[in-house]
């Protein structure tokens, strides 16, 4: 065995080694050796626990003890002082060239039955408990620049983690707040990175940040705007940390489906009064000459009811439409979601057309029929929107 004492003002390390320890003309120093069980520590070597396989620049093994902390390697780049050049890394792995799809910077594995996670990533010296076996786990806001791929996104919802639960106010029509939103398709702007790190733009990874940014600069999307929202659902626009806003998109999902039940309810309800309302009309209407139209099944095909346009609407809306030349006690009715009639127009075989007035309606969906001699003949859907 060989001993070397390494002393600095701050630490003195003797460390029992195989190996050879030197120092070069340029000021490194090496050791180099093989990694013998039981070893703590290799660098620069060849492990004899996996011969003629494993070639490791470093390999460090350690024995779990209990009550204490075990630490397999540690790597750490800090100042006590806070600067405003230079990069701090704690530990960098690369990797490169090996078989394809097998080339690892980091790997870290979680070992054992007990509950932990392969890579801890937190923000401060926080350490949590985690309860359950993870790949990685994060404790802390976590920022992807690029594509984030999963095969599944699971958001903690069991009702135990959850309090002060309410349902949304029948008050709140989620329908009309998902018509005032605007979906828009967008660029991002090109990024420019922060003005003191524009002096560094010929260093590599600055170089390679700023070209993802053109890269991504060039792609389309489609969202909506975070200020448009916040003025509809201020809970589901965050402010970042770079003093932008982002949208949860997750949580729009429970707003989607509201809306789709309370259309699906209108729905059902208009239909039933629809029904109702036309047996009514039917019955009003005294029997007219053989030459009028009187019944569904006498109206003409020429009888026809064209979808509004445009669709959706905020000014102005035409509806098109024909009537064959004998129709008489012909209208268009107008009607909100909830089965109020709003316009009642009536319409004669020498017209071709009406026009709605966005003014004369609040913003919403409505339908609006084609009724000739108390029979239904064409029922259409339009949005107007303020």
């Amino acid at each position: 065995m060989r001993f070397f004492a390494i002393s600095s003002m701050f630490l003195t390390v003797t460390l029992t080694v195989s190996a050879q320890f030197k120092v070069t003309s340029d000021g490194r120093s090496i050791i180099k050796g093989s990694y013998i069980q039981p070893a703590g520590l290799t660098v620069g070597g060849n492990s004899y626990i996996y011969p003629n396989t494993y070639s490791m620049g470093v390999l460090a093994r350690t024995i779990q003890q209990t009550g204490k902390w075990t630490i397999g390697l540690w790597g750490g780049a800090s100042s006590d002082a806070l600067n405003s050049t230079g990069r701090s890394f704690g530990i960098i792995g690369k990797a490169g060239n090996a078989t394809s799809g097998y080339n690892y910077g980091v790997t870290g594995i979680l070992a054992g039955a007990s509950y932990g996670t392969a890579i801890y990533g937190t923000v401060g010296p926080t350490y949590t408990y985690i309860s359950g076996k993870y790949a990685g786990y994060f404790n802390g806001n976590t920022y992807v620049n690029g594509t984030l791929t999963a095969t599944n996104v699971v958001t903690p919802s069991d009702i135990r983690l959850k309090t002060n639960v309410s349902n949304l106010k029948e008050t709140d029509s989620t329908l009309d707040n998902l018509m005032r939103m605007n979906v828009i398709s967008y660029n991002y702007k090109k990024h420019e990175l922060p003005e003191a790190e524009r002096d560094t733009i010929q260093d590599a990874t600055a170089r390679a940040y700023n070209e993802k940014w053109e890269a991504d600069a060039k792609e389309r999307h489609f969202g909506l705007s975070a200020q448009e929202l916040q003025e509809i659902y201020p809970e589901l626009v965050k402010e970042g940390q770079d003093g932008f806003l982002g949208i949860n998109y997750v949580e729009l999902v429970p707003i989607l489906i509201r809306s789709i039940q309370e259309l699906k309810a209108e729905l059902d309800e208009v239909k039933g009064k629809n029904d109702d309302a036309a047996k009514s009309r039917a019955a009003t209407y005294e029997d007219e000459e053989t030459s009028t139209v009187s019944d569904a099944t006498n109206i003409p095909i020429a009888a026809t009811l064209a979808q509004n346009t445009p669709n959706p609407f905020s000014e102005r809306t035409t509806i098109r439409f024909t009537l064959p030349k004998n129709a008489q006690n012909a209208f268009i009715y107008i009607f909100d979601m909830s089965g109020k009639m709003h316009r009642q127009i009536p319409v004669t075989p020498d017209m071709q057309s009406v026009t709605i007035e966005g003014y004369e309606l609040r913003a919403g969906m409505y339908i609006y029929s084609l009724i000739i001699g108390g029979q239904e003949v064409q029922t259409r859907r339009m949005i107007l929107s303020k």
